[in-house]
């Protein structure tokens, strides 16, 4: 009778049922003829021919014929039938290995998600986390009662190292490194909604309606997003020097604070 356990198991070597059954039975009666392996096997007579003739074109079984017609089986030693295997096994294993690899170090595509701050207190709360946890740099974009409010976080983040840059509205005296923007009908109109935009290592983002408002924050690490703001408080940092500049023509300097004046009064 033939080891179900054996026959298990010689199907993860790529064989299907019938054909291990078959290899198995003609390696224990050494050569002889499709009935005989039939019935060691349990194949039905109908398949068996099906079966030898699969592992012939696999090179598992080989077939003889004598002169007088009769036809044989015999089956590929057990050695070389394992040797075989192995070398199988270890060309998928290593090719396998080589592409689950490649897929691992490839760089995965992250879900770009925004979620919502509440609430002037959460607002607040989460503008300090981020400027505590900040490595490397703070690019800020806030008006005045904010500022006063996450003042002292942010001398503690100068102190730790870290480079805050950014511009500030409606504040007297505003840490060295930060600029201090040029006022202009347009930010000080009073149905004009203050906001900022806080963003920490280029890594992490909160913008939205100044905290004062109790309205909503936006987050994210989106980079797209990241960029997009940081340029724009750079864009505003870069208009504002040229603006303040002391040696520039003064017709200059009102043509671009009117320019400046016209796009952010359209948007």
């Amino acid at each position: 009778m033939i080891d179900e356990s054996l026959i298990n198991k010689l199907q993860s070597f790529g064989l299907n049922q019938y054909e291990a059954k078959a290899y198995v039975a003609l390696l224990g009666i050494g050569r002889s003829n499709a009935y005989n392996v039939s019935k060691k096997s349990g194949i039905p007579r109908a398949r068996i021919y099906d079966i030898l003739e699969s592992l012939m074109i696999r090179g598992i079984v080989m077939f003889e014929e004598t002169s007088d017609g009769t036809k044989n089986y015999n089956a590929l030693p057990a050695n070389v039938f394992l040797d075989q295997a192995r070398e199988t096994w270890i060309d998928n294993y290593n090719h396998v290995e080589k592409e689950l690899k490649a897929i691992e170090a490839q760089e995965k595509k992250e879900e770009i998600y925004v979620s919502t701050v509440k609430g002037e207190k959460n607002i607040l709360a989460f503008c300090r986390n981020l400027i505590c946890d900040a490595k490397q740099k703070v690019i800020i974009s806030i008006w005045n009662s904010m500022y006063l409010e996450l003042l002292g976080d942010l001398q503690a983040c100068v102190h730790r190292g870290c480079n805050v840059r950014g511009i500030t509205f409606g504040v007297q005296n505003p840490l060295s490194t930060l600029d201090k923007h040029k006022v202009n009908k347009v930010h000080n109109s009073f149905d004009k909604k203050k906001w900022f935009i806080l963003s920490v290592d280029s890594k992490k983002l909160l913008y939205g309606h100044s905290s004062e408002y109790n309205s909503n924050a936006f987050y994210t690490d989106d980079p797209t997003h990241i960029y997009l703001l940081e340029d724009y408080i750079f864009h505003d940092v870069l208009v504002n020097r040229v603006i303040e500049k002391e040696n520039k023509d003064q017709e200059d300097n009102q043509m671009i604070s009117e320019i400046l004046s016209e796009m952010k009064g359209t948007f």
